[in-house]
């Protein structure tokens, strides 16, 4: 498959080569190649070391509304990269792409295909958990008790959002939900919603910024925050 291609026409390895091999679940395998072969394609190897990681006690959930292909494809690339522990995508009135059946199936797929390269090339030990797609109700209605930060956009003056980082000073819990909104924003129906299940309506500025930028910011701004 993909992997067998990398392996051997990409980064050329051959046998003798030591590789480091990740499961997904926080171990760390030092491989080296003892058979590999393209007819049929198959790579052996003898694990010269392994180690167990330790999962980071900050457990960032992104519940992101559903973008444009290529946006989404950077979001869930650049979470994983900053050590998102779970992406829930979500449907939201004004989201743009229309998923379902078939089609929702391999973007899923492919989205988690995403993950674990980007895993791979930042080394982040632990691959993220790529949700099904939900409704707004449904994955807020799903996640669990601990922090919940729905970020909101300027123009939403109905709404008296908090600065993030003023928030974050006031916050001792590890599993932490960030909520971000499609390119159309959230709607007022929405926001009520989230707050009716304790989700707090944050910012991050003035400027009003895409679903890609708000996400990987409010990312990047929590694992600052609130990391070990």
């Amino acid at each position: 498959g993909s992997e067998f291609h990398h392996l051997t026409n990409v980064v050329r390895l051959k046998k003798g080569d030591e590789i480091t091999v990740l499961d997904g679940e926080g171990g760390i395998y030092d491989v080296i190649l003892t058979d590999i072969s393209k007819k049929p394609p198959i790579a052996i190897g003898e694990i010269k070391s392994w180690k167990q990681a330790q999962r980071p006690s900050l457990e960032i959930t992104l519940v992101q509304a559903i973008a444009k292909p290529d946006s989404m494809d950077m979001i869930v690339q650049k979470a994983t990269e900053l050590g998102v522990y779970k992406i829930v995508p979500m449907t939201c009135q004004h989201s743009v792409p229309n998923l379902s059946g078939v089609r929702s199936k391999r973007r899923i797929e492919r989205w988690r295909q995403i993950a674990i390269s980007a895993s791979k090339q930042s080394k982040r030990p632990f691959f993220p958990l790529i949700d099904d797609i939900k409704s707004f109700q449904s994955a807020l209605d799903d996640l669990n008790i601990e922090v919940r930060l729905i970020f909101v956009a300027p123009s939403m003056n109905y709404v008296s959002a908090k600065r993030l980082k003023d928030v974050l000073k006031k916050i001792n819990g590890k599993k932490i939900h960030i909520i971000i909104g499609p390119e159309g924003d959230f709607t007022k129906t929405e926001i009520d919603y989230a707050i009716s299940k304790n989700a707090i309506p944050v910012s991050i500025g003035e400027n009003i910024l895409r679903t890609e930028t708000a996400s990987i910011s409010a990312l990047a701004i929590v694992s600052y925050e609130m990391g070990d």
